[in-house]
């Protein structure tokens, strides 16, 4: 079967690629006016944040998966592709939720409720993928990684009632009032990093994000 580094490699270069194609997505001004862009591009821009944390925070939490695991089965690997899957789909439902809501016009009621109700399914999908990813990891493993692995907050959050409860209430919601697909996502990452159960991860994953940001100011 494909090794840890492969399968990584593999993953990083998907990665890569959807977070290009997101950047991409952003309309030049034909201007130098901040005004302009913000008109254009305001609410994709707002979607693109949240989307380039999922992506960022979701690669992370898999990585720490890959680094714990000793062995790499064929569903292990068919669930990776099953959650690569969910975010390659973020390039194209975040242009298209972004391009469609417009706040400056009747704060979005009006638009069209396609893109913004792909968008919160696609979130949802991202659940799914990633809970059983985690759990083909776990039950793959020998014990010990697989306590390690079992302790991440993001699968216990994942697991817990309200989550699924969420889902059909966010829906509901995003349904009646489209921007508020973007509430839920944020409202979800916020509860997701707040509520944690595994401190060695939690540490773990603070020492992360303090070297990504150190890096970003250089």
């Amino acid at each position: 079967m494909v090794s840890k580094g492969r399968l990584a490699g593999f993953i990083d270069a998907i990665i890569a690629v959807v977070m290009t194609i997101m950047l991409l997505e952003f309309e030049l001004p034909k201007t130098g006016g901040i005004i302009e862009f913000l008109r254009d591009n305001l609410v994709y821009l707002i979607a693109y944040l949240l989307s380039f944390i999922y992506v960022t925070t979701s690669w992370f939490n898999q990585q720490y998966m890959l680094q714990q695991a000793e062995n790499i089965s064929r569903r292990i690997y068919h669930s990776c592709m099953l959650w690569v899957l969910s975010l390659s789909m973020l390039p194209v439902l975040s242009a298209w939720a972004g391009r469609t809501i417009d706040f400056f016009h009747d704060f979005g009621l009006h638009s069209p409720k396609a893109p913004a109700l792909l968008f919160i399914m696609m979130i949802y999908l991202w659940g799914f993928a990633y809970t059983y990813m985690t759990k083909c990891f776990i039950e793959d493993n020998p014990k010990e990684k697989a306590e390690l692995i079992a302790q991440m907050e993001v699968y216990h959050y994942l697991r817990h009632p309200f989550w699924k409860i969420g889902m059909i209430v966010s829906f509901i919601l995003t349904f009646i009032y489209l921007p508020f697909v973007f509430i839920y996502t944020a409202g979800e990452m916020i509860f997701a990093t707040v509520r944690s159960q595994n401190k060695k991860a939690q540490r773990f994953k603070l020492s992360f994000f303090i070297l990504l940001t150190n890096s970003q100011l250089f």
